[in-house]
């Protein structure tokens, strides 16, 4: 049923009764004439006039004519395709690029009319409009993602003049790359069947899923190097080889023995580096077995190594355990100057005392027990400035510390104080969910660190009760007895560039000699030195933070594969930290038998960006500077093309991913062997019927250049016939 509707702005009546006035007046106007003219002339003049007038006067009315038109519309299939580079490995007993056209051709989708289907193949992008199988066919196996929430987006975001009731989805289901697609099949609103292309069983292979190495150290500093490794299929007793590289030279190796079905292994290996700059970790596990790929058996990281020049000054309100303990780990730090300030009764220090030059050398400064009551206000003004100038923080408490003193580092500290009291109890650490990855409270990255930190024994806590900012991270609340209670005991902060720590308890020396010295004193030598692994960590994390850099040049990713586009991305900044927008920005790119130089562009805001394709694999090295007149600044670093895709990370068809989709939408879940009955299902399906497709469409008639044409067109006929007539 179709329906039109015709608006203006204002009301009809007085439309209506301005148009007859208009009218009115037009024909009076031709009543009484000189020279007098027939009645067929006046009456021709004055209808020329009334309909140029009700014309203009219906234009200032804004009329807009609505149209609603219903129709019914055969309902319409998608055929959504995975084209990722999963799709063209061969499991063993499945080859999924066969498997995939096998189950094509058995659906039968092949015998609807093109008129009544929809193709649709992705990969990390998806492509819509395909206008045959054939064509879909003929696209090769090569994304470098599986991202089926971008299929299904094009699905949601269709008119509904598409009249696509129903989707049916052909991939192994392997997600590496944008949102769970449940949600967006949700959002689709119709069936969705699936049909999984691949194994369900785990396949022979061996494969490295994570590298996790701190991102900034120091030369001469030892660095924790934990990998984890991914083995399938193998049997009983078969070993496996993982070696780390450090830019191609063996830094460690070790050998784990592989259990039969799934299982995950943690390697750590430690090593000094020497030379500063920007290296690339490499993982690489190796089996005798028969795997069904290789191409993820290596993984890459990148970690920038800074000279080591390190002067730490560290306070104290009164001498103490935690200070002689913290100390001791400090001073096993190499090349490093520890510059100890510890405050006697009254204002005074032991010497050396502090001054404002000591504190500018300093990298960052670390507060036990600090600040007292009796602490000079001036010391914590230059402490605060340091603070602002981004030197990093580290503060741990003590029953002594004047929180009313603490405050003007508030703003630079991962809390605010909200109340606090003398009186103390005893605490045990309960790491965060999560709290465990953090690089601070790594102990072994074997995957029972927070075991071991929640097995501590108990600290020391004043009944003080802060506020956690925004963007600060809780690393570990606090246990009393065996029940949990949600107050912060170890936080870290990072914001504009400054970092900072606290811990909220003291006596941490307790979880040295009552967890750690017990069990060497038994004669158990490999126990974990927990307080030494965290203070030294909790140093390296809260130095590793950069002044602000006036010119930033970054890749937008650090690992790409073989054909995709590397992205340049640079911001420049003033002196004042002010966005330079007419900067000339240019950088210097070599790699294998390759060396170019690029001119980013100016987006604005002080963002430049360059794209760059057609590079082969193999490390590349980037060298920027941004001039406006003289040199604002530079920035390097480097990048990776040729590793192999997130792809190759998980082998196994996602059964139950495929399965939850199809039940949640109504769909069904299908194999190869059992998709001949899905054009049944389909025509069965109560949803896949015809649809009512409802159009609604606004014409602004008041803008219409024919309104104006035959307005002005009735004006000069008019005028031309008062001519012809020789009327005044």
């Amino acid at each position: 049923m179709n329906s039109y509707t015709l608006g203006i702005t204002g009301s009809w009546w007085i439309f209506t009764i301005c148009a007859l006035a208009g009218i009115a007046l037009s024909w009076w106007s031709y009543q009484v004439t000189n020279p007098p003219l027939t009645a067929v002339r006046r009456f021709l003049l004055g209808s020329l006039r009334a309909l140029a007038l009700t014309l203009l006067l219906f234009a200032l009315f804004e009329p807009v004519l609505s149209m609603i038109r219903a129709s019914l519309a055969d309902p319409r299939l998608a055929i959504v395709i995975d084209k990722s580079l999963s799709m063209g490995l061969k499991d063993g007993r499945i080859d999924r690029a066969k498997a995939l056209k096998q189950a094509i051709a058995s659906s039968n989708v092949g015998s609807l009319n093109e008129d009544d289907i929809e193709i649709i193949a992705f990969g990390e992008d998806a492509k819509g409009n395909i206008s045959t199988l054939a064509k879909a066919d003929s696209i090769p196996a090569s994304g470098l993602y599986t991202n089926i929430t971008k299929a299904l987006k094009i699905l949601s975001d269709a008119d509904e003049s598409d009249a696509v009731q129903a989707a049916i989805l052909f991939t192994d289901g392997a997600v590496n790359a944008g949102a769970n697609p449940i949600y967006e099949a949700e959002v689709f609103g119709r069936p969705v069947f699936t049909v999984g292309i691949g194994d369900s069983l785990d396949p022979r292979d061996a494969s490295i899923q994570s590298i996790l190495v701190n991102e900034i150290v120091y030369a001469g500093t030892k660095v924790p190097v934990s990998v984890t490794v991914r083995a399938t299929g193998f049997p009983e007793s078969s070993n496996a080889t993982v070696a780390v590289f450090d830019n191609g030279t063996l830094i460690g190796k070790e050998s784990i023995s592989l259990q039969s079905g799934l299982s995950t292994y943690s390697v750590s290996v430690q090593y000094v580096p020497s030379q500063p700059g920007i290296h690339k970790i490499t993982a690489r596990v190796s089996t005798a077995g028969n795997e069904l790929t290789q191409k993820n058996n290596e993984l890459s990281e990148f970690m920038k190594v800074l000279k080591q020049k390190r002067i730490i000054s560290v306070f104290a309100g009164s001498p103490s355990p935690d200070l002689t303990f913290v100390k001791s780990v400090l001073e096993r730090i190499p090349e490093s100057k520890i510059v100890i300030h510890v405050q006697k009764q009254g204002s005074e220090f032991y010497p050396p005392a502090p001054s404002a030059q000591s504190l500018s050398e300093a990298e960052s400064i670390v507060m036990i027990g600090f600040p007292i009551a009796s602490t000079p206000a001036s010391l914590m003004q230059m402490i605060k400035k340091e603070a602002e100038n981004g030197k990093p923080l580290m503060f741990i408490a003590s029953q002594q510390v004047d929180y009313q003193r603490l405050s003007p580092l508030e703003p630079y500290l991962p809390f605010s104080m909200t109340s606090t009291s003398q009186q103390e109890f005893l605490a045990m650490p309960n790491v965060q969910e999560g709290g465990e990855s953090s690089p601070v409270m790594r102990i072994l990255g074997d995957g029972r660190d927070a075991e071991r930190w929640n097995a501590l024994p108990p600290i020391y806590k004043t009944e003080t009760f802060v506020d956690v900012k925004p963007e600060s991270e809780i690393l570990a609340t606090i246990r009393i007895g065996s029940a949990p209670v949600q107050e912060p005991l170890i936080m870290t902060r990072t914001f504009a560039g400054k970092r900072s720590l606290a811990v909220l308890g003291y006596g941490l020396y307790r979880w040295k000699l009552l967890g750690m010295a017990p069990d060497v004193a038994r004669g158990a030598n490999d126990m974990p030195d927990i307080l030494s692994a965290f203070i030294d960590q909790s140093i390296q994390w809260i130095g590793a933070s950069e002044k602000e850099q006036l010119v930033k040049i970054r890749s937008s990713r650090k690992f790409y594969i073989g054909g995709e586009k590397v992205e340049l991305i640079g911001q420049v900044y003033d002196p004042s930290l002010d966005p330079v927008d007419d900067a000339i920005v240019s950088v210097t790119l070599t790699g294998p038998n390759t060396k170019r130089d690029i001119r980013l562009a100016n987006m604005g805001a002080g963002r430049y960006t360059a794209s760059v394709s057609g590079l082969p694999a193999g490390d590349y090295f980037y060298q920027g500077s941004a001039a406006k007149g003289s040199v604002l600044g530079k920035d390097d670093g480097r990048f990776v093309v040729g590793t192999e895709s997130a792809e190759y990370l998980n082998l196994k068809m996602n059964a139950p991913l495929l399965r939850s989709m199809a039940e949640i939408t109504g769909g069904r879940f299908y194999t190869p062997n059992t998709v001949s009955r899905f054009l049944d299902d389909l025509k069965k399906h109560p949803r896949f019927t015809q649809t009512s497709i409802v159009k609604e469409t606004e014409l602004a008639l008041w803008n219409n250049v024919w309104l104006l044409m035959i307005a002005i067109t009735a004006f000069a006929i008019e005028w031309f016939f008062r001519k012809r007539s020789g009327l005044v």
